[in-house]
């Protein structure tokens, strides 16, 4: 006799998928509509798309009976999209999944990640194996780890697929690309923080999450392959500045006084060192403005900041010893970024 499993609502954001994926954006969404998993209700937020995708994506699956397509004006960026898709239609399923749009699945990868959430409640986000599109030999992320710079690190990224490992373990974060959730914890700790717009806000929920008591883990038998660069269309100095300021916004929410007193100064010299480097060397206004921005933003909202923080700080349930010890030393992650790809 089967098992009912319980209902979950995929999320899928577009914006301008036809200019940024071409005639391929529909050919991902069709792979993820063919996830196997029965009581799935999947949700397309399009977010201010003006490339006529969204005419498209409603042309070939509003007919789905599991298929709810939302249209916001704006652009309300990952974290404001995903959460506008969850106050709609998901907030009666026990679990809500988002996934990016530049990507194919295997068909039980749901399947398998909500097995291993349902044997613990504990665990409150999960992600599969993600593999690369174009290589799917590579690893693209077996789970996100930080520094306690809030460095971030894609574990095996570029590295050859590691089918030796098969059972759930922990990670610092899920990878936002595919990340499902408990719709009770993504209830309690108010979702996605919609001042990041994109970048870190996976991160920032996770780390909250773990500051309440929760689990985060990697479920290596659930596996997708991801294009990357769909939903951004690749590094700009815009995401370069959006990367930087939300890092450190993490940190301000975050940790204890005393580990912002300890690492959020390092951030900032290390971000004003490598802005001046840039400026100097290579006569690099625009990055050097990048980061100076970033820095400044905090600066202005430190006062909404402070406000965010208290909220996080009054719930937490385990201390920044315990958290670290699922965080990488910042040495450990200078040896490791010194072969990485770098990225600004």
């Amino acid at each position: 006799m089967s098992i009912m499993m319980p209902k979950v609502t995929l999320i899928v954001l577009n914006h301008n998928s036809l200019d940024k994926l071409g005639k391929e954006a529909c050919k991902y969404l069709e792979s993820i509509m063919g996830t196997d998993y029965g009581s799935l209700e999947i949700v397309i937020v399009d977010n201010g798309s003006t490339d006529g995708s969204i005419d498209e994506i409603e042309k070939r699956f509003k007919h789905l009976n599991n298929v709810r397509i939302v249209r916001s004006h704006a652009n309300l960026g990952y974290a404001g999209g995903n959460n506008l898709g969850f106050k709609l239609y998901g907030r009666e399923s026990k679990y809500v999944a988002f996934i990016n749009n530049d990507v194919e699945v295997e068909r039980d990868w749901l399947k398998r990640i909500i097995e291993v959430m349902e044997n613990d409640p504990r665990i409150a986000a999960a992600q599969p194996k993600i593999l690369q599109l174009r290589k799917r030999e590579l690893i693209d992320s077996l789970g996100g780890l930080i520094d306690r710079l809030g460095r971030a690190y894609d574990l095996f990224h570029n590295l050859g697929d590691k089918e030796n490992i098969t059972k759930p373990f922990e990670v610092f974060y899920a990878r936002g690309a595919a990340i499902i959730i408990r719709s009770e914890a993504f209830n309690k700790l108010g979702g996605f923080d919609p001042d990041y717009f994109i970048y870190y806000e996976e991160t920032d929920l996770c780390w909250r999450m773990r500051l309440s008591g929760y689990r985060v883990i990697t479920v290596p038998t659930s596996r997708i392959y991801h294009l990357g660069g769909g939903t951004t269309g690749g590094p700009t100095l815009k995401t370069i500045y959006l990367r930087r300021r939300n890092q450190l916004t993490t940190l301000l929410k975050n940790y204890s006084l005393k580990n912002i007193l300890t690492y959020v100064p390092i951030l900032c010299i290390l971000y004003i060192g490598y802005a001046l480097k840039r400026l100097i060397i290579k006569k690099d206004i625009a990055m050097f403005r990048a980061y100076a921005s970033a820095i400044l933003w905090n600066l202005k909202n430190l006062r909404k900041i402070i406000i965010k923080r208290k909220i996080i700080q009054s719930s937490r349930r385990v201390s920044d010893e315990e958290i670290m010890r699922h965080m990488m030393t910042t040495r450990k992650y200078d040896v490791i970024s010194a072969v990485m790809t770098k990225e600004y």
